[in-house]
């Protein structure tokens, strides 16, 4: 949580220190305790969810790091929730469980790559089967109106630099909040102030542009990879989370500059900036919700006696033919022997 941007108003004026969790229940309205209390019902729903997927994906994964990437990924959409329920109700917290669930975003969204190649087999097998392909620079949300960009060879050299946006995100992101957290400890954030002199225009701008470029690298593998792994349920998985790091920015970012002009207005125990991040994660929480849904249709996959595996581990089962690897995505799906129902 961060200090509060000076009051304008001719009203009573705002506090300006967060209150303990005691005399902020104490000071919310029979409608707030409620809508808390239905954030924290629709939190544990999506904690409930996350476990029957993970078991389910337990039960019937084909690879170990099949089942690790799997379940970490859909693990973003209870920590949010869960994240957010905590700064609901412990306001003064929140920058806190913003930063952790900051860090645990950098993960999922540095290893999104790794499990886009070994969904095609491993690095080396995805430049293999890509070889002669190219991939078109020109992508949202950074290159998409420059029509000078190039197209550039699938090669070791060219997936490493785009491996490289979404890393410095991976790494940035949590020391950017960590820095936002020391200096609002020191009293020198101030939320909403969008002032030469303040470090909130230049912590947004520097995660603003880390945001765009680790998806703009994201897009890239993405759409070159598409079409080869729509047998895995690729769509939803990526838009599941590029949504969750949208969100984590650009929703933070609008209550903030709504606080700054006392949107919504300061209580007698609450000042506007804890009001609008009270509201930003409740709203959040259901947010996390929806998105949880679509993530476990991704995930939690099972289409009769048939399940969608990992291809390296097809072609082990698959002899060779003429003298490559069978990497076509027809081949991804594998007869159960035991007739029960699998998903990736």
């Amino acid at each position: 949580m961060a200090s509060e941007a000076p009051n304008n108003t001719d009203g009573p004026p705002c506090p300006m220190e967060i209150p303990v969790s005691e005399v902020y229940f104490a000071g919310i309205s029979t409608v707030e305790l409620a809508l808390v209390a239905v954030g924290g019902v629709v939190a544990l729903a999506n904690v409930i969810m996350f476990l029957e997927t993970s078991w389910f994906i337990f039960q019937h994964s084909r690879s170990q790091k099949t089942m690790t990437l799997s379940i970490w990924m859909t693990g973003v959409h209870p920590v949010f929730s869960l994240a957010a329920v905590a700064a609901v109700c412990v306001p003064r917290c929140t920058i806190l469980v913003d930063l952790m669930a900051a860090t645990y975003l950098a993960f999922c969204v540095w290893n999104f790559i790794p499990m886009l190649m070994h969904y095609r087999g491993g690095e080396h097998a995805l430049i293999s089967h890509m070889s002669g392909e190219t991939i078109n620079l020109r992508s949202p949300p950074v290159a998409c109106c420059c029509f000078c960009c190039p197209k550039i060879e699938v090669n070791k050299k060219n997936l490493l630099r785009i491996k490289m946006t979404v890393l410095q995100f991976a790494v940035f992101r949590p020391i950017l909040v960590l820095l936002t957290a020391a200096l609002w400890t020191d009293k020198k954030y101030i939320r909403g102030v969008m002032m030469p002199n303040q470090p909130f225009m230049y912590t947004n701008i520097m995660n603003g542009a880390s945001t765009l470029i680790a998806v703009y690298g994201s897009i890239l593998l993405f759409e070159a990879t598409r079409k080869q792994l729509k047998a895995f349920n690729i769509i939803p998985k990526f838009i599941s989370l590029q949504v969750v790091l949208a969100i984590s920015d650009l929703q933070t970012l609008v209550f903030d500059l709504l606080a700054s002009n006392q949107l919504p207005p300061c209580t007698d125990t609450l000042p506007s900036n804890a009001r609008g991040d009270v509201w930003n994660h409740l709203i959040l929480i259901v947010e996390m919700f929806l998105l949880a849904l679509l993530s476990r249709h991704a995930y939690r996959r099972a289409e009769g006696s048939q399940v969608i595996t990992d291809i390296y581990l097809e072609d082990k089962n698959n002899p060779k033919k003429n003298g490559n690897s069978s990497l076509n995505t027809d081949s991804n799906t594998v007869k159960d022997t035991s007739g029960g129902r699998s998903g990736d």
